[in-house]
């Protein structure tokens, strides 16, 4: 623990160093930290180069208010590639959370706060680069009463994350036995089995009373022929601006966009614009698309969200 946090200390004293010799970039994100040129921005990004480390850069985010919302290193300036420590505040100024990463998922121990202060739990959370799945340890956990549910890995826990409620045991730091939760967002309540750790399997009731038994806790949504076969729709439907140059590269524009739980793309946004047009062409060519099968969260169609990069060839790539 104080090698790590003298680590996380001697870090960010070397960031606040080179902030100060190194010219700031700014610009305003909006509620999901996004870039935006609205008026009603929610959040600020100051991004600064290290002087002797051209590679790495230091990522700042402040509320509108002008209080840091987040500071954290990113291999690329363009957009957060979090390598190492990232600290999350409150806009009162409490800390909220720290996160360890690498190559952009968390790896490491992560703590965190409630807005008063007091500590709310310490995990180690761990992910397999190649496959993306996380395995998660609960270490400690309080509750909002301050009262200590899980001690050195044992105890029960409870948390509410995005409208989600859930809680269980925890043995040997592990999700064990029978969980609970419900979910605010669609009105439904599930029941779950783990063995040390590993999901079994689970049982949701949506507000009509039906049962979904699922085997899988998330489902991304998907194109119904493949990705492979949406590249094509987009190729075919996609005009190329006339007057846009690309000196010889292939840039990619970023889409954003969410597949409701009838497969239909809906709230399309582009997060990275290549200028000329592209941005409004790629919005056309996706409100076109045909619909998707849905995301599955806990056996129940959901909303989810879905980041599609879009490479762009002109005739002299």
């Amino acid at each position: 623990m104080k090698t790590y946090l003298l680590t996380t200390s001697l870090l960010f004293a070397t960031m606040a160093l080179y902030s100060q010799i190194i010219k700031p970039t700014r610009y305003n994100l909006d509620s999901l930290h996004f870039p935006t040129e609205k008026s009603d921005y929610k959040y600020m990004r100051v991004v600064e180069n290290y002087k002797n480390q051209p590679d790495l850069f230091v990522f700042t985010e402040y509320y509108r208010s002008g209080k840091v919302s987040m500071k954290a290193i990113s291999t690329k300036h363009e957009e957060p590639r979090f390598e190492g420590p990232r600290i999350d505040y409150y806009e009162n100024g409490n800390k909220k959370r720290e996160t360890q990463y690498s190559k952009n998922q968390i790896n490491g121990k992560q703590i965190e706060w409630y807005e008063n202060g007091n500590k709310k739990f310490e995990k180690i959370i761990k992910t397999d680069l190649k496959t993306m799945q996380t395995v998660t340890q609960i270490l400690q956990y309080w509750n909002e009463n301050n009262e200590q549910k899980v001690i050195d890995g044992n105890g029960f826990y409870e948390e509410t994350n995005g409208g989600t409620t859930e809680k269980g045991e925890i043995k040997n730091s592990k999700k064990q036995g029978v969980w609970t939760g419900k979910n605010s967002k669609t009105n439904s309540t599930f029941t779950e089995t783990y063995e040390n750790g590993e999901f079994i399997s689970g049982i949701s009731i949506d507000n009509n009373n039906i049962e979904h038994p699922y085997q899988v806790l998330f489902k991304k949504p998907e194109y119904k022929d493949g990705m492979a076969a949406f590249y094509q729709f987009i190729g075919k439907n996609f005009r190329l601006p006339k007057n846009i140059t690309t000196n010889g590269l292939k840039p990619k524009l970023y889409a954003l966009f969410n597949v409701d739980t009838e497969g239909k793309l809906v709230d399309i946004k582009i997060v990275k614009d290549l200028g000329f047009g592209t941005a409004e062409e790629a919005i056309r060519v996706l409100t076109k698309s045909p619909n998707w099968n849905p995301g599955i969260y806990r056996g129940i169609p959901a909303k989810a969200s879905y980041t599609l990069p879009i490479a762009i060839h002109t005739p002299n790539n």
